[in-house]
């Protein structure tokens, strides 16, 4: 057998497998998996393992590689010789059965790199048609012999055979660490360690070799990821590279995949998806497929792909990262018919999943984009001027655009992340779509940029991003534009308030938002809720209501759920300063129940943050804990500081309400984190000082804490 190396992370699974053989009759063991996993390494490992050396006297336990097969008859010789067969008729398997079968004494019988077997055609001899799987049926029905089989592949051969499956995936990441730390000790600690353990996988072989390059290399940890995540294997030296290629070599050779060019082109296209995809989203992604579904199981019989259960309906397959870069590398897998197909899916899929806040699909759209929002990003990021030149594109140039500026929408209404956005402004003053249409993408992406600068709390890229789609849609001139700058004014105008601009300037802003607007009765009502909230910072409360009324009103004509909401959030805050707790709750209530209703996170966790306020008030602490903990979960997910910032900061004031100062203490502590990550404003500023301030009385035991701010 081959000599044991030092195992991580896998003494579960070793375990678990002797307990097996040693305790259940006629065992049947199938360890599963890609080639690099350490299959051969856990079943040497069972094949020693102490339980098992009991029950099966090392006489009695055999390896048998099977990587040298080339027919059913060579199987069999190599059995032959690996059982130490003696006996010869010139009928193997008669003497292999006989030998076996002569005493009773309980055998263990590991075969090795099995699918080497398993992929050789049957052939006739003497006594008819013999094949791999007669021979290992015929093993099996030996009562006291027990079977081990190591396989690139996710099932196992024969329906007869009850087979117990073992897949064996990447390690846990302290055991990958563990293993690249035991060969390069430099690398403990290194900031990017993690993340180039993620990037190979976890895969054991994968992650040795790569501890290997850093010790023969001299090179930073940092070096050897930016390296991989540009040239995948090809950034190994050549040795190296040469043994991982053969690893996953021989999987992509075999007769199964080189032979059917579906099996090739859907594996070229899962390759291209980072964490892969269900069967229900294949009809996107692989529509130039024939019969996807028996392309799937070629797939899995070779372990190229992993099934990953994510949900009762429909299982994801996905391609191990380090296999993903071995075939970038393969010009039959990678090449530009392939990229431009899953590029023209990928804006597809989007695009038919574009929607906004109060479209009756928008949730529904959310939670499918959700599933391949990883592919996604890879694929759009991936998109450069010249490659969209490359793979005959040019004229679908606005089709990427389009899914661009989709999906940043839906990262909006999500998870904030401007990449996208500041990818799409990067490539389109060098397509060669006309100069009128690309300052238009321009002028959207800078829109939707704005926004998500503001909600992240970084005012001053808001405040540029806007007012460069201001200029951009008024430069534009058309009326659709005009209107397109006025939403652009108005939002700008919400920014300038957390900068502290006077409100003379902010209402001035609104005005000529207005004047915009004038033609879109949605955009009408919605310069008047900004109006009102303009009113709201001068203290004018009842002109701000009287302006929110009319807003109310005006969408209410038009069944605007979304827009209502945000409009009854602005109301509660009037109703809050005026101390009017009944209006400011029910308000309040009504605010949650109509952004549920549409989807809206950020303003579901605006409503939820303003009842923990009014529950504050009234004195209902543990109502205010509950809704500020759901608060909290949704600014989290959606990446928002500043409200994270003022949840934590209300905790804290309930929490020493209720007397539990441990947490009024620690809740305080991550709320003036929080406001640090934030771009500083009169609020940051204000906040911070309020946190610093009831810290110090509560460690006086002066429980006379200042009150947080209402808004």
């Amino acid at each position: 057998m081959p000599v044991l190396i030092h195992l991580y992370g896998r003494d579960s699974v070793i375990s678990h497998i002797a307990q097996i053989l040693t305790t259940k009759t006629r065992p049947r063991v199938g360890i599963l998996g890609a080639g690099g996993m350490g299959k051969t390494s856990v079943a040497v490992a069972v094949m020693e393992n102490e339980l098992v050396g009991k029950r099966y006297q090392a006489s009695h336990r055999f390896w048998v590689p099977c990587v040298g097969v080339t027919s059913p008859i060579t199987f069999l010789q190599i059995l032959s010789k690996s059982l130490g067969v003696i006996q010869d008729t010139k009928a193997p398997l008669k003497d292999i059965l006989y030998t076996l079968k002569s005493t009773q004494v309980p055998r263990l019988i590991l075969l090795d790199n099995l699918e080497t077997a398993m992929n050789v055609p049957e052939t006739m001899t003497d006594g008819g048609r013999l094949s791999s799987e007669r021979i290992i049926n015929q093993l099996a029905s030996i009562p006291h012999v027990s079977i081990l089989v190591t396989i690139r592949s996710n099932t196992l051969p024969s329906d007869t055979i009850d087979w117990d499956l073992i897949p064996l995936e990447g390690v846990a990441r302290e055991d990958a660490r563990a293993i690249f730390t035991r060969i390069c000790p430099r690398a403990k600690g290194h900031p990017s360690l993690d993340a180039l353990l993620e990037a190979l996988g976890y895969m054991p072989f994968a992650v040795t070799l790569m501890a290997t390059q850093a010790v023969d290399s001299f090179a930073q940890l940092d070096q050897l990821l930016e390296e991989w995540k540009k040239s995948g294997t090809s950034s190994l030296n050549d040795d190296l590279k040469e043994k991982i290629d053969r690893s996953i070599g021989l999987s992509v050779a075999s007769k199964a995949i080189s032979g059917d060019e579906n099996v090739q082109h859907l594996l070229a296209i899962l390759a291209k998806l980072p964490s892969g995809t269900n069967l229900d989203h294949l009809k996107w992604w692989a529509k130039h497929v024939q019969n996807a579904t028996r392309a799937i199981g070629t797939l899995n019989k070779t372990a190229l792909i992993t099934e990953r259960q994510e949900g009762v309906s429909s299982p994801t397959f996905f391609v191990l990262p380090v296999v993903q870069s071995y075939l970038h590398d393969q010009p039959l897998y990678n090449s530009p018919t392939t990229r431009r197909l899953v590029i023209q899916a990928c804006c597809g899929f989007i695009l038919e999943h574009r929607s906004s806040p109060g479209d009756p699909n928008f949730k529904a759209h959310l939670v499918e984009l959700d599933i391949e929002k990883t592919n996604i990003q890879a694929i759009l990021h991936g998109v450069k001027v010249e490659s969209l030149s490359e793979l005959g594109l040019v004229a679908s140039v606005s089709n990427v655009f389009e899914a661009m500026l989709a999906f940043a929408w839906y990262q909006f209404w999500t998870r904030r992340s401007p990449e996208t956005l500041i990818h799409l402004l990067e490539l389109a003053p060098f397509s060669n779509i006309d100069e009128e249409s690309a300052l238009r993408y321009t002028a959207e992406a800078h829109f939707c940029l704005g926004r998500m600068y503001k909600t992240l709390g970084r005012y001053n890229d808001g405040c540029e991003s806007l007012g460069s789609a201001r200029r951009e849609f008024l430069k534009l001139g058309t009326p659709a534009d005009r209107i397109r700058a006025g939403y652009s004014a108005l939002y700008l105008a919400e920014v300038w308030s957390f900068q502290s601009r006077s409100t003379y300037e902010i209402q001035r802003l609104v005005r000529e938002a207005q004047e915009d607007l004038k033609d879109d009765p949605k955009g009408s009502a919605r310069a008047l809720i900004h109006l009102g909230n303009s009113y709201w910072s001068r203290e004018h409360y009842i002109d701000a209501l009287e302006q929110l009324e009319s807003a109310k009103k005006s969408l209410g004509n038009f069944g605007c759920t979304a827009d209502m909401a945000e409009c009854m959030f602005y109301m509660t805050r009037c109703y809050a300063m005026q101390g009017a707790l009944e209006e400011w709750l029910e308000t309040g209530k009504e605010t949650l129940r109509l952004s549920r209703i549409v989807g809206m996170d950020e303003t579901m966790a605006d409503a939820l943050r303003g009842l923990s306020r009014c529950y504050i008030r009234m004195e209902r602490y543990d109502d205010a804990l509950v809704t500020l903990k759901e608060g909290r979960l949704i600014s989290d997910k959606l990446g928002q500081p500043l409200a994270t910032a003022q949840e934590l900061e209300l905790s804290g004031y309930a929490y020493a309400k209720k007397g539990d100062l441990l947490g009024a203490k620690i809740a305080y502590e991550a709320a003036k984190k929080q406001y640090v990550e934030v771009d500083e404003t009169y609020q940051t500023r204000e906040g911070s000082r309020e946190c610093e301030e009831n810290l110090q009385r509560i460690e006086k035991g002066d429980m006379e804490l200042i009150v947080p701010m209402l808004y």
